[in-house]
């Protein structure tokens, strides 16, 4: 039999696991597909696929047969090249 302070302790435990748990369901990352990332890039998906090729973005991560990029990594490509490409005055 447990006592009152064991009983306690576990609902605590039990609390904070759900919490973590909501937190990380809430913290997953949307899934950008390739027509997306080109359009995002503003350049087509043949020109992405060869851009990939060469190394200058990562190759996609793969769920079965379909192929995708996190979100994080899709908009700090996009900053990046938006930045890059400005001018200076």
């Amino acid at each position: 039999m447990r006592t009152t302070a064991e009983l306690d302790l576990l609902e605590q435990i039990y609390t904070e696991m759900q919490e973590l748990k909501r937190r990380m369901e809430n913290n997953q990352e949307r899934r950008i597909g390739r027509q997306e990332f080109a359009h995002m890039l503003n350049i087509e998906p043949e020109t992405l696929d060869a851009r990939i090729r060469e190394g200058r973005y990562q190759k996609p991560h793969k769920d079965g047969r379909k192929s995708f990029w996190l979100l994080s990594y899709v908009q700090a490509v996009v900053t990046n090249i938006s930045e890059s490409d400005t001018v200076a005055a």
